[in-house]
């Protein structure tokens, strides 16, 4: 089920804010239940049962009721269950569902059938399945919610001779999340890591499993994921699950980490994996996944800079260089990483550290060439030993302080001299070179781009030639252009505009706009 369709149940369940006095809600109940047939072989496999039952709502103008039911295998014992359920719904209104409403079923009285596959194996060479839960509710505000106790009065339940699951699940692709560094920062409180691994059990299917972190001095941690229901999002714990849960693909492990977890590397030193026939399989003696944890106890750094910075990138400065004061380092430092964000253009171009005489060490830094802001989100300090020091927000570690920046483009372009040659261009002529040359005298990050426009005695533009040039920062700029065909005799107004490297831009000889130097420029067409 999807999100949207669990909105609109939740929706469908809730009574609606100053309504309820005039909602009128009845009463649901469950008058008959069976299984079609109420046994059968699932030996070959393919094999399918159906639940079929009738439910009556006596709510006025409902238009019938959505339905949820569980589906679940007993266990050895009254009132235990083994795995994961299956579960089938039914949306009034929908197509396509697992659970079809029978013809001839009205709002007041209605028949459904859900038909599925019986699983081929269970733990045993037979198992009951039972109904253990069925939700009902129409859009009037009237619900049932019946347990495995109460629906026990109606024949809920079928048998299956199966085939007996002896084999635990198996697994592959087990790695740190692929969203996060392998790095934990237990300095000031507890931080999780999350695994990932695909599971496999073609028999009866995975309903999850465990982790076990090693770690300095023999130490554990452990974390868990199950498959399971859910309301909004239907079967969850891994990223797909495939029917019976015979294939479940990225499943998720958190694992949390307390505070001042002894700093080194840990590892996956164990997976166990059970099914749905509850058999576990152990995985054990690994040394996988390997991640570095750190309360800066070690290996530490402070004095933290970035130089130049802002970065004057306008002029042809690519790079810049983040600095820090080691503390602990063994052997001195190795390696320096830093995290920014990359959608602004900052990229690393290498993690290799420089230490300088009076101690310090430095990494390069990249920048774009135009306006950007990089704040530092994370930095991974490593010593010639590995030991590790952890900084900033990313690894909710201490922060840095540092945001690289671009120099401001404080000064848009500026002129001081225009000249236009020649002033006369007969109407008819459509070749002669018109030659408008200004004097940058002003811009941060240099001009490289230009319009020239010719504005009639009415104010109406006509633009004439657009160009770009390598960028320049001051001396004498010409802009070239020939009478359009569709420029009549008159006199016009030459108009400029100049952009530059941030994407800025200056206008010069528009009405109402910075004037040309020494005063408007003219074109007379005869």
């Amino acid at each position: 089920m999807t999100a949207a369709i669990g909105a609109a149940l939740a929706l469908a369940l809730a009574p609606i804010a100053g309504t309820a006095a005039a909602q009128e809600t009845g009463t649901a109940a469950v008058t008959a239940m069976d299984f079609t047939p109420s046994a059968v072989d699932a030996t070959p496999g393919g094999e399918a049962v159906t639940l079929r039952w009738t439910m009556t709502d006596t709510t006025p103008g409902a238009d019938g009721m959505s339905v949820r039911v569980s589906l679940r295998r007993q266990g050895a014992t009254a009132g235990t269950y083994l795995g994961v359920p299956l579960v089938g719904q039914y949306d009034v209104g929908s197509y396509g569902q697992d659970i079809k409403l029978v013809p001839g079923s009205t709002p007041q009285e209605a028949t459904y059938e859900w038909t599925l596959a019986v699983p081929q194996y269970a733990a045993g060479t037979s198992v009951t399945w039972a109904v253990t839960r069925l939700e009902a509710w129409d859009h009037r505000g009237t619900s049932l919610d019946w347990d495995a106790a109460r629906l026990g009065a109606f024949h809920s339940t079928f048998k299956a001779k199966t085939l007996a699951d002896v084999q635990g699940p198996t697994y592959e692709n087990l790695a740190v999340d692929n969203e996060q560094e392998p790095y934990v920062y237990a300095g000031r409180g507890s931080s999780n890591m999350t695994y990932e691994l695909d599971v496999h059990d073609p028999q009866a299917g995975i309903s999850g499993g465990n982790l076990t972190l090693t770690g300095p001095g023999g130490r554990h941690l452990t974390g868990s994921f199950a498959i399971k229901w859910t309301w909004d999002e239907g079967y969850q714990g891994c990223g797909y699950i495939g029917w019976g849960q015979t294939e479940a693909m990225s499943c998720r492990v958190s694992v949390v980490f307390p505070a001042h977890t002894a700093s080194g590397t840990w590892t996956v030193s164990k997976v166990d994996l059970t099914d749905n026939a509850g058999n576990t399989s152990t995985y054990d003696h690994l040394s996988a996944a390997a991640v570095h944890v750190t309360s800066n106890n070690v290996l530490s750094a402070d004095g933290f800079t970035v130089t130049p910075n802002p970065v004057d990138t306008w002029h042809g400065a690519r790079t810049t260089k983040v600095v820090f004061r080691p503390h602990g380092a063994r052997g001195g430092v190795a390696s320096a990483v830093v995290h920014t964000n990359s959608a602004n253009g900052c990229r690393q171009p290498s993690t290799k550290a420089t230490t300088a005489a009076d101690g310090t060490v430095s990494v390069d830094y990249g920048v774009p060439r135009w306006a950007f802001t990089c704040p530092v989100t994370g930095l991974i300090i490593t010593d010639n030993a590995g030991d590790v020091a952890l900084y900033g927000s990313e690894f909710g570690a201490p922060e840095t302080g540092l945001t690289i920046t671009s120099a401001p483009d404080s000064v848009l372009p500026q002129i001081d001299r225009a000249t236009l040659s020649p002033a006369d261009v007969p109407a008819t002529d459509h070749s002669t070179e018109v030659r408008l040359t200004v004097n940058v005298s002003g811009t941060t990050s240099g001009v490289d781009g230009y319009d020239v426009s010719l504005i009639d005695s009415s104010g109406q533009v006509y633009p004439v030639v657009s160009g770009g040039t390598s960028p320049l920062f001051s001396g004498p700029l010409t802009a070239t252009f020939a009478l359009p065909s569709h420029v009549t005799p008159g006199t016009y107004t030459v108009a400029l505009t100049l952009s530059d490297q941030a994407n800025k831009s200056s206008r010069f000889g528009f009405p109402n706009g910075t004037p040309m130097p020494g005063g408007p420029l003219t074109l007379t067409v005869t």
